[in-house]
C-alpha cells in the first residue's frame, strides 16, 4: 500500500513538474486520464554547451587520450571527439585497428601546422586560413577526410583566385581531385579569358582546360573575334599577334588546336576577310573561306545552322513581338519589342531597326532564327498582310522574305524540319482553306496539301514530325474540328474533336501532348472567355481536361519556356478589356501560376523562345529605365523651345 501510495505521489509531482517546465517542447503520451505520463524534455543550448565544455578540457590539458604524432612532434587531443568528428579517426579509433590500443599515433602526409589547425577546426568548428597555410590545410583536410575544411579551403583559394596563382590553384584541384575547385577555375576562365589569355600563366594550363573553356557557350566575351585572339594568344605572345607574325607560322603540319574552339561565321565579316587574305594555303584559311561563303549566304544562314554558328550564350528568352496597344501606347509607334528571361523579374525592351509593328502575325522558330508571316495590319478597319520577316537574335537584326502568296490574318504557322508552314486564316474578303510552305534554301512559297474546309482563328502545333490545328470559327460558327497534317503523305486528317468550341485561342506543344488554352465562343449568345484548357493525345486520338485558366486570354501570345507554357496578355472579354498579365502552365504539377505581367495591355502578340547573345541583351531596357530616357528627350526638347522663346 506504502509502496502505491508513494509511487501515486511520485507521478503526481512529475505530472505537476512538467506541466509547469517552459522548456518542454516535446511531445508526450496521454494517460487514460488525460495527463501526460511522459514529457520530452529538450536543450537547444546543450550541444553549444557541449563543445565549450570540450573546448575547455583542452584549454585545460584534461582527460588527454591520446597523443598524435605529427613530424615528429606530439598532439595531444580527446579520441572520443577526433572519431566522432571525421571519419578517418573514427575508422582508426572504432574500426578494430591497431591504433586504438595505443597512446601514440603517427599522422603521416600532413605538416604540424595544418595538424595544429585541422584540431581547432574540430575542437571549435572554426578554421583560420592564411595564404601561407591554406595549401598545407587542403592536403591535411584530404587526407582527413574533412569535407567541410575542404570546402573553406576551396573558397578561400577561389575569393585570391587571379593571374598570378591560377595555374598553381588549378595544380592543386587537379592533384586532390577537387571537382569543386577545378570549376571554380573554370569559371574564372570563362569570366576573364579577354584579359587572362595574355597572361604567361594562360599558356602554362593543359591544353584541354583552355579549350573546354573556348569551346563553351558561357565563355564572356561581346564578339568572336575575342575568342580568336584568346586562341592565338594560347600558341603565341600577344606581341607576335599583334605584329601578324602567327600568319606565317600555322600550317597543317603543326595545327593549333584552339582554333578548333573559334566559332569562324560568328566573327565580323571583314574581319574574316582580312585574315583570308593574309593567310597562305591551310587548314585555318580553309575554316575562313567557309565563314564567309557562310556570310555571303544570309538567306541560306537558318538551313546553315551547326554548333560552330550558335551564339555563345545560355539565355532563353521569351520574345514578345508587335501585338494591338492602347492608343497612347509608344510601343504602337517605337521599334521596339520586349523580352524576357525569368531571372530578371521583369520584362524588358529592345530596340530593332525596322521591327514590324503587326498585331496577330503567324510565328515560327528555326534554328534560332525567328520568322513573322502576315497577320494584321495596326490601322483602322482590319487588313490582312502578306509581308514577312526575319529575325536574327545574334545581330538583333532584321530583313525581308519572299511574300506569302496571299494575304492572312487569324492564320497559324509551324515549323516542320527545314521549312515553314502557314495555315488557313482569311483575309478580310473570304475564309481560307489554303496551306502555304516556306522553303528557307530558295525563300520561296508553295501551295501544298489544303485543308478540308475554310477555317480562321484556329491554332496549331507541331509534334513529332506533324502539324495539328483545332477549334477556330467558319463562319459565324465557333469550332472544335481538330486536324493533323502529315508532310510525308502531303494529306490532312480529322482527328477526335476537342471538349470545347472555340477561338482565337493558343496552342503549345509540351511532353508529348498538345495544350489548347484559351480564347473565346458565344455559346451562351454573347462573346465570353473560354477558361477551360484541353490537353490532346496524339497517341491515342483523344482530349483530357487540365487545370482551369485563372483568368480569360484571348489572342494571346504563347511560348514554351523551361518546360512551362507562358501564357502572355490578350482579351478577356468577361472583363471588356486587354490584359497584361502573365499565366504559366505546369504540367508536371497541373498547376497555373502568374509570372511577372506586361506592362501594358496587350492582345494579339506574337511570342516565342531564343537564345540571346549576352551582348544583345545587354541592349535591352527596364520600362523604368526606357520611360525615363523618354522624359529626358522631352526635359531636353522643351529647354530648347523655352530657350527660343
Amino acid at each position: 500500500m506504502k509502496k502505491t501510495d508513494a509511487g501515486r505521489k511520485l507521478r503526481h509531482r512529475q505530472g505537476a513538474t512538467a506541466d509547469d517546465a517552459e522548456a518542454s517542447q516535446g511531445g508526450g503520451e496521454t494517460s487514460s486520464s488525460g495527463r501526460q505520463g511522459r514529457r520530452t524534455f529538450r536543450c537547444s543550448g546543450h550541444f553549444r554547451s557541449l563543445l565549450d565544455g570540450v573546448l575547455t578540457l583542452r584549454q585545460s590539458g584534461v582527460l588527454y587520450d591520446v597523443v598524435l604524432l605529427v613530424e615528429g612532434r606530439p598532439i595531444q587531443a580527446h579520441r572520443i571527439l577526433l572519431a566522432a568528428s571525421c571519419h578517418y579517426f573514427r575508422g582508426m579509433f572504432a574500426g578494430g585497428l591497431r591504433e586504438s590500443e595505443q597512446k601514440e599515433i603517427s599522422i603521416h602526409g600532413v605538416s604540424f601546422t595544418a595538424m595544429k589547425k585541422l584540431l581547432d577546426y574540430i575542437y571549435t568548428s572554426e578554421i583560420e586560413l592564411d595564404l601561407e597555410c591554406v595549401q598545407e590545410v587542403l592536403a591535411a583536410a584530404t587526407v582527413l577526410q574533412l569535407e567541410k575544411v575542404i570546402d573553406f579551403c576551396c573558397d578561400f583559394l577561389f575569393s585570391w583566385l587571379d593571374e598570378s596563382n591560377v595555374v598553381e590553384v588549378h595544380r592543386l584541384a587537379d592533384v586532390y581531385g577537387l571537382q569543386q575547385l577545378n570549376a571554380k577555375v573554370h569559371s574564372y576562365l570563362l569570366r576573364n579569358i579577354q584579359t587572362f589569355s595574355r597572361s604567361e600563366g594562360y599558356r602554362m594550363l593543359p591544353q584541354d582546360e583552355v579549350f573546354r573553356a573556348l569551346s563553351s557557350n558561357q565563355l564572356q566575351v561581346s564578339s568572336e573575334n575575342q575568342v580568336y585572339e584568346a586562341a592565338l594568344h594560347y600558341h603565341f605572345s600577344p606581341e607576335e599577334v599583334e605584329s601578324d607574325q602567327v600568319y606565317l607560322q600555322v600550317s597543317a603540319k603543326e595545327p593549333l588546336r584552339m582554333l578548333d574552339a573559334v566559332r569562324f561565321c560568328l566573327m565580323d565579316r571583314h574581319v574574316l576577310q582580312r585574315l583570308h587574305d593574309r593567310l597562305s594555303p591551310c587548314p585555318l584559311k580553309a575554316a575562313v573561306s567557309a565563314a564567309l561563303r557562310y556570310h555571303q549566304q544570309e538567306m541560306l544562314q537558318p538551313v546553315l545552322q551547326s554548333p560552330g554558328t550558335q551564339p555563345r550564350s545560355t539565355l532563353h528568352c521569351i520574345l514578345g513581338f508587335g501585338g494591338r496597344f492602347s492608343s497612347n501606347s509608344y510601343m504602337n509607334s517605337e521599334n521596339l519589342f520586349q523580352v524576357f528571361h525569368p531571372s530578371w523579374g521583369e520584362w524588358r525592351m529592345l530596340p530593332a531597326s525596322q521591327s514590324p509593328r503587326m498585331s496577330n502575325q503567324g510565328i515560327a522558330v528555326l534554328n534560332n532564327f525567328a520568322y513573322l508571316i502576315g497577320g494584321d495590319k495596326n490601322t483602322n478597319g482590319c487588313q490582312a498582310e502578306s509581308r514577312c520577316w526575319r529575325y536574327d537574335p545574334r545581330h538583333n537584326s532584321w530583313c525581308s522574305i519572299q511574300p506569302l502568296q496571299q494575304q492572312r490574318a487569324d492564320h497559324c504557322v509551324c515549323v516542320l524540319g527545314d521549312h515553314i508552314y502557314a495555315v488557313g486564316g482569311r483575309d478580310y474578303r473570304s475564309e481560307l482553306d489554303s496551306v502555304e510552305r516556306y522553303d528557307p534554301r530558295t525563300n520561296t512559297w508553295e501551295f501544298v496539301c489544303p485543308l478540308k474546309r475554310q477555317v480562321y482563328a484556329h491554332a496549331g502545333a507541331a509534334l513529332d514530325g506533324r502539324i495539328y490545328i483545332a477549334c477556330g470559327c467558319r463562319g459565324l460558327t465557333y469550332l472544335k474540328e481538330t486536324y493533323c497534317f502529315d508532310p510525308a503523305a502531303n494529306t490532312w486528317t480529322a482527328c477526335a474533336e476537342g471538349p470545347v468550341e472555340r477561338a482565337w485561342h493558343a496552342m503549345a506543344a509540351l511532353n508529348g501532348r498538345i495544350y489548347v488554352i484559351g480564347g473565346s465562343n458565344d455559346e451562351l449568345r454573347y462573346r465570353r472567355d473560354v477558361v477551360t484548357v484541353a490537353c490532346f493525345h496524339p497517341d491515342a486520338d483523344s482530349w483530357s481536361l487540365v487545370a482551369t485558366l485563372p483568368g480569360g486570354h484571348g489572342e494571346p501570345g504563347v511560348a514554351v519556356l523551361d518546360h512551362r507554357i507562358y501564357v502572355l496578355g490578350g482579351r478577356s472579354h468577361d472583363r471588356g478589356n486587354c490584359m497584361k498579365y502573365v499565366h504559366v502552365y505546369d504540367a508536371d504539377s497541373d498547376e497555373w501560376g502568374s509570372e511577372v505581367e506586361l506592362k501594358e495591355r496587350v492582345s494579339g502578340l506574337a511570342a516565342c523562345v531564343a537564345l540571346m547573345p549576352p551582348s544583345v541583351v545587354a541592349k535591352a531596357r527596364s520600362w523604368q529605365q526606357h520611360s525615363k530616357a523618354l522624359w529626358e528627350d522631352v526635359n531636353i526638347d522643351n529647354s530648347e523651345d523655352s530657350s527660343e522663346d
